[in-house]
């Protein structure tokens, strides 16, 4: 709906003159008044119509409501009032109706009263209300009728607009570019600026609005990673006072394939509208192509990595550089990245967006549930760069032939978990976790479970007997199994201690005297954590 007074008194038939522009008073008026778009017009001379009236209407009067000092009628009589009263009636009526949120009146002059009253112009000027005239020949029938046709006008061009700009963005998505030339043809339909991003909240297409750029991808892409966050379907936001940032979220929230964001310096109307639910369709198909061809090229690099941990390096090499590009050559950097906030399925589409210099060979693909990448060595940290943006946990290990890829992987995970449990935001290299002893590569929620399964029995007897039987054990194998110098920190005889060993052997069903079974029971006192002691 777009009716407007300025419409209505620009057809030359109609013969409206303008009393009051409603942009007098400087404290009530803003923009052009008679650009403000407003319901209806509403035909009344009721001293307080505000109850049957919208909240942006237009009132037409004869002016029965007013005391009739000049009469246009010799039928209707004339009344005598003090000026100031006078003055106050058209006031109040012009503060209450004002106050409603009415547009303007029509005054119907000539009929009841002779001309405009000017105490209604000083009311009108003073509230910031549009005041016109209409004159006699005019009937408000036919203002209501052209009304009528202003708005079927309207609608018919709206709907002509519409069809035009959606056939302009369809026809653009049929170009061998059609998701870029979709979004370039949205821009230019609706005025406005138009990005895509990814389920990451990485920019992937970006367009500036017809006029420039009205906000900046820093500016913009905290919004569109805060959407994602909150797995919010659509948001419309006040960027700047001068912006409004409009978001979609494409798919599902728990699988987003994107986010639509759009930069307006003014408010969407209804074409707008119809418009970016076509284009959020056109897009939305393209990115479902895209997801079901990427699910497709995610299974194929998963196969081709099975083949060269199978040794077929030929036949991989051929089909990787028949697809995507060369194959990266042995000494490889071995890389195995772990997300950290989002599923790592996202992460491989994702890394097609990396861009290299020329003819820089990398291939990346799932190994188990996290994702391996392999490069050069030479060309190891610029791709790690790249990779600062996804907020990976990185580990990192070398591959000198094919034959030690396996290997390599294996330690590029284990680096990778290890970076894990500790927090490490930097790249973690299998090299400097093995140097601090191969106990720091096994899982330590898993080590304490299995210690507690080993020494939980001597723990429980100690509490049932009042026994020591648990430091018994820890002393003897740091004395390296050696019962004088045992006994000696335990302050008993070496005696008691034999009887004690036995025991322990006893109750934890291991022969002591087993070296397998003394470094077990060693690894499991490193990660063994006691029951805590209530507190009475």
């Amino acid at each position: 709906m777009s009716l407007s007074l300025r419409k209505l008194l620009q057809n030359p038939s109609l013969r409206l003159h303008l009393v009051i522009t409603g942009e007098e008073n400087s404290e009530t008026a803003s923009g052009n008044a008679l650009d403000e778009e407003f319901e209806w017009l509403h035909a009344t001379d009721m001293v307080d119509p505000t109850p049957f009236l919208g909240p942006a209407e237009v009132i037409l009067t004869l002016g029965w409501q007013f005391p009739v000092v000049e009469s246009a009628d010799p039928s209707v009589p004339e009344v005598r009032i003090a000026p100031e009263r006078l003055a106050r009636i058209y006031d109040d009526y012009a503060a209450l109706v004002a106050a409603h949120g009415v547009i303007g009146i029509g005054f119907g002059s000539d009929v009841v009263h002779r001309g405009v009253p000017h105490q209604l112009a000083l009311a009108c000027h003073r509230h910031g209300l549009i005041l016109f005239n209409v004159p006699y020949e005019i009937s408000f029938m036919d203002l209501l009728q052209e009304a009528a046709r202003v708005l079927q006008r309207d609608q018919s061009e709206r709907y002509t607009r519409s069809l035009r700009a959606q056939k302009a963005i369809a026809n653009a998505a049929t170009r061998n570019d059609g998701l870029s030339a979709t979004l370039r043809e949205t821009a230019r339909q609706l005025g406005c600026g138009v990005a895509l991003y990814d389920p990451l909240g990485r920019p992937v297409i970006l367009v500036d609005a017809p006029d420039g750029k009205l906000l900046s991808e820093s500016q913009l892409t905290p919004i569109v990673l805060q959407t994602l966050e909150n797995n919010q379907r659509f948001l419309s936001t006040q960027a700047t006072p001068e912006i409004e940032v409009v978001l979609q979220l494409l798919g599902s929230p728990d699988d987003p394939s994107g986010v639509l964001a759009l930069t307006l310096s003014r408010g969407f109307d209804d074409v707008s509208r119809n418009v970016l639910s076509s284009v959020l369709a056109l897009v939305s198909v393209s990115l479902e192509q895209n997801q079901s061809l990427a699910s497709l090229q995610s299974k194929l690099r998963e196969a081709l990595l099975q083949l060269l941990l199978s040794g077929s390096i030929d036949v991989t090499r051929h089909i990787v550089e028949s697809v995507w590009g060369p194959l990266p050559k042995p000494p490889l950097a071995t890389l195995i990245g772990i997300p950290q906030h989002f599923d790592s399925s996202r992460l491989l589409p994702a890394l097609d967006t990396i861009r290299l210099e020329e003819n820089t060979p990398a291939f990346f693909a799932q190994y188990r549930s996290d994702t391996a990448i392999l490069v050069n060595e030479s060309d190891a940290n610029e791709f790690i760069e790249q990779l600062a943006s996804f907020g990976l946990v990185i580990g990192r290990s070398r591959c000198d032939t094919w034959d030690g890829l396996s290997l390599a992987l294996e330690e590029a995970k284990k680096a990778a978990d290890f970076g894990l449990r500790r927090g490490e935001s930097a790249v973690t290299l299998f090299t400097e976790i093995w140097r601090e002893g191969v106990t720091d590569l096994i899982d330590a929620s898993d080590a304490a479970h299995v210690a507690r399964r080993l020494l939980g029995p001597l723990e429980i007897d100690d509490e049932a007997n009042g026994t020591e039987m648990l430091r018994t054990l820890r002393v003897w194998l740091e004395q390296h199994g050696k019962q004088l110098p045992t006994a000696r920190e335990l302050g008993i005889h070496r005696h008691t201690l034999s009887s004690r060993l036995e025991h322990i052997s006893n109750v934890i069903s291991s022969d002591l005297e087993d070296y397998q079974v003394r470094a077990e029971l060693a690894l499991a006192l490193r990660y063994f954590q006691p029951k805590p002691h209530s507190v009475d």
